[in-house]
């Protein structure tokens, strides 16, 4: 009997140890990803970003990327499959799963909607299905689900934010125009129950001043209450994640610096809070691109964007460090301990790490902001820019950086080629400004000086 004891806690023991061994190993890498980049035969869709990505169990997922495709893996990411390719210029932006896995439903920002009835297997075009009128009609940016309702938002860009509805398991739809005085343009969404509901993006105002916002929801969406706005920072909230009931984050796209920052709520949302992240050196064609964030729980999280490597937390957000690995992060997807990240391709947070495996080469953008000339400039604006790749959304703005003003010039589908814009700053103040282009793949920034003495 008492050898039996001794063994028997000596398999405990080991067990223990090796769940500790597998808990420290857990690390970021890049799994084999077979069959997930686009082939070099096919030029139109040799670039783009991965942009959400969601599992219904441990290994089994689908991702949707930027050049109209939706992949599926069994197997946690080491082998990918295609099982949708739209129009190249089909922007895939968002994908969700009921609780039961079954239905799916995949948002692109080019007025496209599809569900799957059979976790992820074949898609039909649903667009019709859902009702809605106006500029930017049906451009859905975030997807929630709660069991087998599903909600959505759109659009990034636009200047009448939605939200979209399904209590059917995304079969019919309704669509609902949040009030302009509490936002204009929606990213993200998030539903811890039925009728508890988050929404994150921006609002304009006096002016076409920008703030960044989250509203809520405490009745499925029939009415809503901003609980965050800041202006200081600006830009728009772009994710937001919920670790359990009180404890959730959102990060910030910023608008007017490379400042890297998020929010966070310790209340279950009724409150919210800015973090401070730290600073990062943006790639030479963007300003500032924060967009990602995810937390393994209330300690551990990471924040990224469009710029090489992202921040890292172990102690909820009160300091980070900058790790050189992983870019381009928009959304972390975590399923058990293991966390999925989509961007330039797909990374992985976990122990069950494939080693000896090449990581991939990720694509490149090439869209192209000029810097403004002359500079300083007298008023008279001239802004030119390149889309490449496919056709994209594309918001052109000037910013005040002193005055925290908004200029809109245009907004629109464009088709890549050249294009050329004039600002007219007859009703602008001389000062610090920058031009803000956002597209759908990345924001770019140029700053200029505005001196009209100079006339």
């Amino acid at each position: 009997m008492h050898k039996l004891i001794l063994y028997f806690l000596f398999v405990i023991q080991s067990t223990v140890s090796a769940s500790s061994v597998l808990a420290q190993s857990a690390s970021w890498f890049t799994p084999l990803n077979w069959g997930l980049l686009p082939t070099e035969a096919d030029s139109i869709r040799s670039t783009g970003r991965y942009d959400d990505i969601f599992f219904i169990s441990h290994d089994t997922g689908i991702l949707v990327s930027s050049y109209g495709m939706i992949f599926k893996t069994y197997d946690g990411a080491a082998h990918w499959y295609l099982k949708k390719a739209i129009a190249p210029d089909a922007y895939c932006r968002s994908v969700e799963f009921s609780s039961d896995g079954q239905v799916g439903i995949v948002g692109t920002v080019s007025g496209l909607i599809f569900r799957s009835a059979d976790r992820g297997e074949t898609w039909e075009d649903i667009s019709a299905n859902i009702s809605d009128t106006g500029a930017s009609a049906k451009n859905i940016c975030g997807l929630a689900h709660f069991g087998n309702f599903f909600y959505g938002v759109g659009w990034w860009g636009g200047k009448t934010a939605r939200f979209y509805k399904s209590t059917d398991a995304g079969i019919t739809w309704t669509t609902t125009y949040i009030d302009t005085n509490l936002a204009s343009g929606l990213v993200d969404i998030t539903f811890p129950s039925a009728n508890n509901g988050f929404i994150t993006g921006y609002h304009a105002y006096h002016g076409n001043r920008r703030e960044s916002v989250v509203l809520h929801t405490v009745d499925g969406g029939n009415t809503w209450t901003k609980v965050f706005s800041d202006t200081t920072i600006g830009g728009r909230i772009w994710k937001i994640q919920f670790v359990d009931e009180f404890f959730g984050v959102g990060s910030i796209e910023p608008m007017y610096s490379d400042t890297v920052a998020i929010i966070n709520t310790i209340d279950g949302g009724n409150t919210w809070q800015i973090m401070p992240v730290g600073h990062v050196n943006s790639w030479p064609w963007i300003g500032a691109g924060t967009q990602g964030v995810g937390f393994l729980n209330r300690q551990k999280g990471w924040v990224g964007g469009y710029y090489n490597g992202m921040f890292e937390t172990n102690d909820g957000g009160l300091t980070w460090n900058f790790m050189n690995i992983n870019e381009e992060c928009d959304r972390f997807s975590l399923i058990d301990s293991t966390i999925y990240l989509s961007a330039n391709t797909v990374y992985k947070y976990g122990s069950d790490r494939n080693d000896g495996v090449a990581t991939l080469q990720p694509p490149t953008f090439v869209h192209k902001l000029y810097p403004i000339s002359p500079n300083p400039s007298n008023g008279n604006v001239q802004i030119d820019f390149d889309i490449n790749i496919h056709q994209t959304n594309v918001v052109l703005e000037v910013v005040n950086v002193d005055g925290r003003k908004t200029y809109p010039v245009m907004n629109g589908y464009l088709k890549p080629g050249h294009y050329s814009y004039r600002w007219n700053a007859a009703d602008a103040s001389s000062g610090n400004y920058i031009v803000w282009l956002g597209t759908d793949e990345i924001p770019m920034v140029e700053k200029f000086v505005l001196d009209k003495r100079a006339q």
